[in-house]
Parts: structure tokens; C-alpha cells; sequence
């Protein structure tokens, strides 16, 4: 009794909080997110037989990301990643960079993800999940730059089939607007050719890791 009239406040913020509604996910719900999105690669590509030692790698890149969940269960639901256009510069590395340090293409894509997501049952708004499933990438507007654009080589990136893995958290207001971070990794390695051009290039099936983390933070809504 004294602990409760001494901190009337502290007391009022606990009746407060433990009388909040817990706001979780249920069979049916349709969740939709929009947020800033980066796209982090991790790997480069194979050596160029024209410039041993040489390689190329692709630079970050942000966009505007949009996600989707669909619950089947409170706790189990299909994910979906999409995204306005990502841009990147294509940088050399290596020995290639030693001849030139400009950028030597770019290109747009698209990361188009579905995964089998569960989501872990908390007791509070937080609603964290997991999950897993297939990237497809989808690469065009393809241009060389630097060296590879003054030699007049063409550039081409087939697009890439891969898995991928994803972890997020939404926080859920009881307007049924959220919060939202997600975190991917996606394993995506295209095959590029660099043809052409008065160095007579022909790197055919040139494997481009470019294996991403990819960040999105936004808001939603659950519908």
C-alpha cells in the first residue's frame, strides 16, 4: 500500500499498460508495408580472362521497397518483397581497377521475393517472424561506362533464380497502422556476357556474385 501511494504515477503507467490490448495477427489478415530499401551486395564476380586478376562487383543501392503478408494461421503466412527499380554502378576491382578506376556499367533490377514466413507469438504488440523461400531478379537497362563504353563493349546480365531468407518485426498500434524493419538475404548470381568492342572482349558466362543483404525500414497497415 505505502509502494502504491508513494509512486501514484508509476502505479498509473502499469494499469495503463497491462490494460492496453495486445494486438496480434489472425487467420486472414493482409498486412501492407512501404519504406526506404537497400540493397547491400557482398560478392564479385569471377576473374576476366582479358585482365587477369581483374573483377567486378555492383555498388549499393536504395529504393522505395513495398512487402506483403498474407496469414493463413495466427502464426504462419506467405511474404512477398517488391520494390520500384533498384539502380547499381558496376565497379572494377583488382587489376582492372588498377588500369581504370571509373565504373565499367550499370544496370537496373528488380527482387521480386516470396517466403513462407512464421511469426512468433509474443503477448505484446511486437510481432517478430522468420522466414524462407525464392528470389527471382529480373536485370535490365544495361549499359557499360568508363573503359568497357570508350572500347564500344556491350554488356548483357541474365537474370538469377536463388533462395532466400528474411527476419523482421512489426509493431502493431491498435489502428491497425505499424512499424516495420525487415532484413533479407538473398543469394543472387547472374551470369553476365561482356562482348565486343575494339578490345575484342568475349567474357561469355562471366558468374556475378552479388549475393545481397537487403534493409527495409517503413510503416503499414493491416487490412
Amino acid at each position: 500500500m505505502g509502494i502504491v501511494t508513494k509512486t501514484p504515477l508509476a502505479a498509473a503507467v502499469f494499469v495503463a499498460f497491462t490494460a492496453a490490448p495486445v494486438m496480434a495477427y489472425e487467420a486472414g489478415d493482409f498486412i501492407a508495408r512501404a519504406g526506404a530499401a537497400g540493397v547491400f551486395p557482398t560478392g564479385e564476380s569471377d576473374d576476366l580472362q582479358a585482365v587477369p586478376g581483374g573483377q567486378v562487383e555492383a555498388d549499393d543501392a536504395w529504393s522505395l521497397g513495398l512487402t506483403f503478408s498474407y496469414m493463413f494461421t495466427k502464426n504462419i503466412g506467405v511474404g512477398v518483397l517488391a520494390a520500384y527499380p533498384f539502380q547499381h554502378d558496376i565497379e572494377p576491382k583488382g587489376t582492372l581497377k588498377d588500369i581504370d578506376s571509373r565504373d565499367v556499367g550499370e544496370t537496373k533490377h528488380l527482387p521480386p521475393t516470396v517466403t513462407l514466413q512464421w511469426h512468433i507469438p509474443t503477448g505484446t504488440n511486437f510481432n517478430p517472424y522468420v522466414g524462407a523461400g525464392i528470389n527471382y531478379t529480373y536485370f535490365f537497362d544495361q549499359d557499360t561506362k568508363g573503359l568497357l563504353e570508350d572500347t564500344g563493349a556491350n554488356l548483357d546480365i541474365d537474370d538469377s533464380w536463388g533462395w532466400a531468407a528474411e527476419a523482421g518485426v512489426d509493431y502493431l498500434f491498435d489502428n491497425d497502422w505499424l512499424l516495420s524493419a525487415q532484413l533479407w538475404y538473398a543469394r543472387i548470381e547472374p551470369d553476365a556476357d561482356v562482348t565486343g568492342g575494339t578490345l575484342g572482349l568475349n567474357e561469355r558466362n562471366l558468374e556475378v556474385e552479388i549475393n545481397p543483404w537487403i534493409f527495409m525500414v517503413g510503416v503499414g497497415k493491416r487490412f
